[in-house]
């Protein structure tokens, strides 16, 4: 028989396949130039009502008002407010982590450099005051809506978790006995940290620079290193 030259698929185009699992955004080279600036509109007004109103108080109609669409506009774009909500969290989270990684000076970078632009883009995405003030919207709404809690790990954990298992189970120079454990407490460590220092105003009261998280973190990929 014979056998495929096919190329192997890159780490990074896996990584990216493992991200469109879990969210339907519409990819946007499908969408012409006044389409993708209407989505751009729509999300930035849904953004803008739910933080403002909550998920229940922010409405359909809301939005369109402010993004100077009419409400069937929204629809051809989000199926309803749950889609719509679950685009505002990706825009705000997973589409910085997909872009990270597809960064020219990222690409076909060793492992250590990829996670730890990363990591670096993560604390850099919860230094914008409104990504703070919505994960404390999720939070607060969490108790009432415990499925938009679970739409938001769906949304950004999973998929940030799955990207970094990929990373390191593809990357040959680098082996893991666990990389869906190490992926983990990878990611675990970064969120915890922006979670203590921008959510529990820790940044005023123990402020602790993130750039010493990242170092220990890529040091603890550099000990798997095969020899």
């Amino acid at each position: 028989m014979k056998k495929s030259t096919k190329a192997p698929e890159a780490p990074i185009a896996k990584a990216r396949r493992e991200i469109k699992k879990f969210w339907n955004e519409e990819d946007d080279a499908d969408l012409s130039e006044t389409s993708r600036r209407k989505r751009k509109q729509i999300l930035e007004a849904a953004l803008e009502s739910f933080l403002e109103l909550g998920y229940e108080g922010a409405s359909m109609n809301l939005v369109a008002d402010r993004a100077g669409v009419i409400k069937q506009t929204i629809y051809s774009h989000f199926q309803d407010k749950q889609t719509l909500f679950q685009a505002v969290i990706a825009s705000l989270t997973t589409e910085y982590v997909q872009t990270a990684i597809e960064n020219p000076d990222v690409a076909g970078k060793p492992l250590p450099v990829v996670l730890r632009k990363l990591a670096e883009t993560i604390f850099s995405r919860h230094e914008d005051p409104r990504h703070t003030k919505f994960v404390r919207t999720m939070i607060g709404e969490a108790g009432r809506f415990p499925e938009l809690a679970k739409m938001f790990t769906e949304t950004t954990v999973r998929p940030t978790s799955a990207l970094i298992t990929e990373l390191l189970t593809s990357d040959t120079d680098y082996k893991f006995n666990d990389p869906e454990a190490f992926a983990k407490v990878f990611l675990g460590s970064v969120i915890n940290h922006c979670m203590q220092q921008h959510i529990l105003l820790g940044k005023e009261l123990q402020p602790f620079d993130a750039m010493r998280i990242v170092d220990e973190l890529v040091a603890l990929v550099e000990m798997h290193k095969v020899k």
